[in-house]
């Protein structure tokens, strides 16, 4: 494994388009793994105490980390005790702290000889509240990665940080806009990121979670076991679900002391390949049954054509119930619903319950 300076060098010019276009990432990631002559590359993060992750990785290392999930290698990766000196030095070859009898008999190094897998080069690139590592794979066929290629190794970790830095500080913009759009169609919303931890809060999502709702530790928690349990659980399974659409949204109910329930909804938006280097990657939108959305129906019949049956169902929509909810709650046919839903984002320009909230914010007569 030899780094081609030249090839890297423009790689890493290519690092800046990546933040502005998420899709970019992963082809990036591949670029960088072949000028540093790696066989594949990959970013792992701690899934638990002493476990790893997988958060990002090129597809000539499916079949590897595929058997690494499989065995449980995660729970039991021996790589665990290079973290010490790659928190100090940010950058660390495997081949330097792991003797040749380890390399030649150790189960773990077994298990990747069977993937034509030799050592790595491991590079720190955490931030202050995400823990992240970025992993060049070497090819067993391969000589281990010289010293002499350690400044090389240095200038990938240096633009990764600055570029994951500079790509949540915009992607946590966008989310502020968010909020701040839901918040003006008094809607509460709850972002999250891709390990289901709280990120942002708008002032309505405040003032709904009061007594025994609360925000713990970036966890949210609600009266009971059994409905924080339920809320974790739709969390999880709308952020392992990527493009959700309006009326497939999970949803939960959590009670309050002398009003009827809270209702949340999951909508899941970005793509799992990007979700590293983003600010969050999920949302939770929640209705106070105990409050109706505060725009006049005549506005919307006006502004956007909406019949009077269409105006109805869109504020449903925007205030964040599902089709199956809003055909229960009408009395309607499910499929009723879902054409009156299709016209609507047809009329309105939109294409999403997120959209069409946003839209219903900026109106005020």
């Amino acid at each position: 494994m030899r780094v081609n300076a030249g090839l890297l060098s423009q790689t890493l010019d290519q690092v800046q388009a990546a933040i502005f276009e998420p899709s970019l990432w992963l082809p990036t990631i591949e670029a960088i793994g072949r000028a540093s002559g790696a066989l594949g590359a990959n970013i792992m993060e701690p899934a638990g105490r002493g476990a790893f992750g997988a958060a990002l990785s090129t597809e000539n290392l499916d079949d590897l980390l595929e058997g690494y999930v499989r065995e449980e290698w995660g729970a039991r990766d021996f790589r665990a005790q290079l973290l010490p000196p790659l928190h100090r030095e940010g950058v660390v070859l495997e081949a330097s702290f792991v003797s040749r009898e380890q390399f030649d008999h150790h189960e773990y190094y077994k298990f990747m000889r069977k993937y034509g897998v030799g050592d790595s080069v491991l590079m720190n690139i955490s931030s202050a509240k995400d823990e992240l590592y970025f992993v060049l794979q070497n090819s067993l066929s391969e000589d281990s990665p010289p010293a002499a290629d350690m400044p090389h190794f240095h200038a990938i970790r240096t633009r990764l940080l600055t570029a994951m830095q500079l790509a949540r500080h915009i992607d946590a913009s966008r989310i502020m806009g968010m909020a701040a759009a839901f918040e003006t169609s008094n809607i509460g919303c709850i972002f999250f990121n891709r390990k289901g931890l709280v990120t942002l809060t708008n002032p309505r999502a405040d003032a709904l979670f009061t007594g025994d709702l609360r925000i713990s530790r970036g966890e949210v928690r609600a009266g009971s076991a059994h409905e924080t349990a339920r809320f974790s659980r739709e969390l999880k399974l709308a952020i392992q679900a990527p493009g959700q659409s309006s009326d497939t949204l999970s949803a939960v109910r959590l009670s309050r002391a002398g009003k009827r329930p809270l209702i949340v909804r999951f909508e899941r938006f970005g793509t799992q390949l990007a979700d590293v280097f983003s600010h969050s990657c999920a949302m939770a939108l929640i209705e106070d049954p105990d409050e109706d959305m505060r725009l006049k129906p005549e506005t919307l019949m006006e502004l956007f054509d909406l019949t009077p049956a269409e105006t109805k169902i869109s504020l449903l929509v925007a205030s964040g119930m599902s089709a199956v909810d809003i055909a229960s709650r009408q009395g309607t046919g499910y499929e009723t619903v879902r054409s009156h839903i299709r016209s609507i984002f047809q009329k309105t320009g939109t294409g999403r319950q997120s959209e069409l909230s946003a839209l219903f914010g900026k109106i005020h007569l």
